[in-house]
């Protein structure tokens, strides 16, 4: 009678506790995404920054005076419920902060950083060199980002 009562007490705890877990995801409250490139002319940085209300897009240019360009727009439920789908805090978590040599030789940096549970972590990494465990992530990030091409 005991082991009944404990394996019932462990399918109600383990069934708890993944119900509140949806694609790795404990509370992520904002994804940020950009890219920069040190040895350029222009707009060399440029980022995203996504929450539930809007996505805020900044570029900038290098220099004492960097003048900033920035532009928002509102987001679909549908289009947050996609991109959310494709977090992952657990695998992100493990990830380092730096992967390979971001903005080396003028190869250009990207990055990924996760707002969760009040706390940022970001990954940097080689431009068009994302980890496997962010590619599908950082594609639909740029997507987003290239839609503000004409932000002026």
């Amino acid at each position: 009678m005991k082991n009944t009562f404990a394996l019932v007490g462990l399918a109600i705890a383990v069934f708890s506790f993944s119900s509140c877990e949806k694609n790795g995801n404990v509370n992520v409250q904002e994804i940020g995404y950009g890219t920069s490139f040190g040895m350029c002319v222009g707009y060399c940085m440029s980022d995203i920054a996504v929450n539930v209300n809007e996505v805020k897009f900044s570029k900038k240019k290098h220099g004492t005076n960097p003048e900033i360009k920035t532009c928002t727009k509102k987001m679909t439920e549908d289009e947050l419920n996609e991109l959310n789908k494709l977090v992952n805090q657990h695998d992100f978590e493990k990830l380092p902060e730096v992967i390979g040599c971001p903005d080396c030789a003028d190869g250009g940096a990207e990055w990924v950083a996760l707002k969760m549970d009040d706390k940022i972590k970001k990954v940097t990494f080689e431009y068009g060199n994302a980890p496997n465990k962010l590619k599908n992530l950082v594609a639909k990030l740029k997507e987003i980002k290239e839609s503000f091409k004409d932000c002026n």
